[in-house]
């Protein structure tokens, strides 16, 4: 939207994209509080990675 206007977000695309920070914020802080095994931890941070990503994929051509 700044430099070209081929982009045209509007407020709901903000509004969709601070969701989808806040809840891979609060999953990754409940995933270090509360589990206690390294591998699970790790595999369970790298889940919500993917997850967080695909959903950010999938939002930004969408395919859905």
């Amino acid at each position: 939207m700044l430099f070209t206007d081929e982009v045209r977000w509007t407020g709901a695309d903000f509004i969709a994209a601070a969701a989808i920070f806040a809840g891979f914020g609060c999953a990754i802080e409940l995933i270090v509080r509360f589990v206690d095994q390294s591998v699970l931890r790790m595999a369970l941070f790298w889940g919500v990675i993917l997850a967080a990503l695909n959903i950010w994929a999938d939002g930004a051509v969408g395919i859905l």
